[in-house]
């Protein structure tokens, strides 16, 4: 009778830690971010790679509330929050290259300042994916 009531105990005590230590889950907020160019502002050109991402522009913002980034080949930037919040977000792009060509054995090159910059607001919400698209203007 007593090895029943002492196998009794251990798997009493052996059910209360398992039910009391299991973790729980915390939320998480997943964005993706789109990155598109536009001329109009309501049509896309097509991706941004290499923009760059910053989330939480203000001073004010929490730490947890900030990332920044560069987008991917394919214009995507994803970063995972801990919490749920409506957040400003700033893309700017700068790139300053050359093109050279060879005319009558002469090498030659041609200039070129591609700028782009747009701004929005994300919504994080729990334990979802919220995936949007920021369309990015040139800058002249």
């Amino acid at each position: 009778m007593k090895k029943i009531a002492v196998l009794f105990y251990a798997l009493a005590v052996v059910t209360l830690l398992v039910v009391f230590s299991q973790c729980k889950k915390e939320p998480v907020c997943e964005l993706v971010l789109r990155v598109h160019t536009t001329t109009t502002g309501v049509d896309t050109a097509g991706p941004l790679p290499r923009a760059f991402v910053r989330i939480g522009l203000e001073d004010n913002y929490a730490d947890f509330a900030k990332a920044e980034g560069y987008t991917d080949e394919n214009g995507v930037f994803t970063h995972t929050f801990k919490y749920e919040a409506l957040l400003d977000v700033m893309i700017t792009y700068d790139s300053t290259y050359y093109t050279y060509y060879t005319v009558d054995d002469h090498l030659d090159s041609v200039y070129h300042h591609d700028a782009y910059y747009g701004t929005g607001r994300v919504k994080l919400i729990p334990d979802e994916t919220v995936d949007q698209i920021i369309l990015v203007t040139p800058v002249e």
